[in-house]
């Protein structure tokens, strides 16, 4: 029984083993690579621009979207501090016995 499983298995292994792929040339081949080089060389970079301007405006608009947001946060948070430094020197100035508590 157990030469029975061998069998099938070595004789696929024999087959792979021997097996050989020959694919046809293609006598155009390097002809169309250097042309491909030759395009490829020519190009510019208004013309990837160009070629790839919507990429490059959900790019630029992202990167604007992204300033704003951290612009708006940070003007936020300045706001914020600003606000209460205002705060605590107004109560200071109205009342003394605030003074010991609120001062830096």
């Amino acid at each position: 029984m157990n030469s029975s499983r061998n069998s099938p298995r070595d004789s696929l292994s024999e087959t792979l083993r021997t097996w050989e792929v020959t694919p046809p040339a293609d006598p155009n081949f390097r002809h169309q690579v250097w042309r491909q080089i030759g395009k490829q060389a020519g190009a510019t970079w208004p013309a990837y621009v160009r070629a790839h301007v919507a990429a490059w405006s959900m790019a630029a608009a992202l990167a604007m979207g992204v300033a704003a947001f951290t612009g708006s946060a940070v003007a936020r948070s300045q706001a914020r501090a600003d606000r209460n430094a205002m705060v605590v020197t107004y109560l200071t100035d109205l009342d003394p016995r605030v003074q010991a508590v609120l001062k830096p």
